[in-house]
């Protein structure tokens, strides 16, 4: 007996490489759905940096034209309506030169659980210059000639939502 071959070449998979192919898109689809959602919360906190930008143009015009030293009042700046991302912002006097009017953004639970991150200013021979800090950041160094901000307080946001200049070290 003749063994029958056939000419007509394999058409469509079979049924071990479809079910390999899935599970492969499965373990991708799985990585990058945890990815996105980081992806999510740190697009959210800039919301809250660009909500920021108007208190640190009042603390610096401020540090600029009373020599360092303010009350939150002569800030003159409207009371926070919050959004869905952004519970609050809120900023701290300047009782002496250099030391206080650290600027707190407080996320809400959509923004990788809630936390906050802080701004804090130091002024160095005629400039300002802000240290954003999430959870566990350390105090930057002061330049020289600089008062050191002793105000600096680190945020609660988890740094892997926050940027990489606020993750500190």
């Amino acid at each position: 007996m003749k063994p029958v071959v056939s000419t007509q070449p394999q058409q469509g998979f079979t049924l071990l490489e479809l079910m390999v192919t899935l599970a492969i898109v499965g373990i991708l689809a799985m990585l990058g759905a945890s990815q996105y959602q980081d992806y999510i919360a740190r697009a959210r906190v800039s919301e809250g940096f660009n909500l920021a930008e108007p208190y640190k143009l009042a603390v610096t015009e401020q540090i600029s034209s009373s020599n360092g030293v303010f009350t939150v009042a002569q800030l003159g700046l409207p009371s926070f309506t919050a959004t869905d991302n952004v519970q609050n912002i809120e900023v701290t006097p300047m009782a002496t030169r250099g030391v206080g009017g650290v600027i707190t953004i407080t996320y809400s639970a959509r923004v990788g659980n809630g936390g906050t991150l802080t701004l804090t200013p130091t002024i160095a021979s005629g400039t300002i210059q802000w240290q954003c800090a999430a959870a566990g950041a350390k105090a930057a160094s002061t330049p020289a000639g600089a008062t050191a901000n002793t105000g600096f307080v680190a945020g609660t946001l988890e740094a892997k939502y926050a940027p990489a200049n606020c993750r500190g070290g």
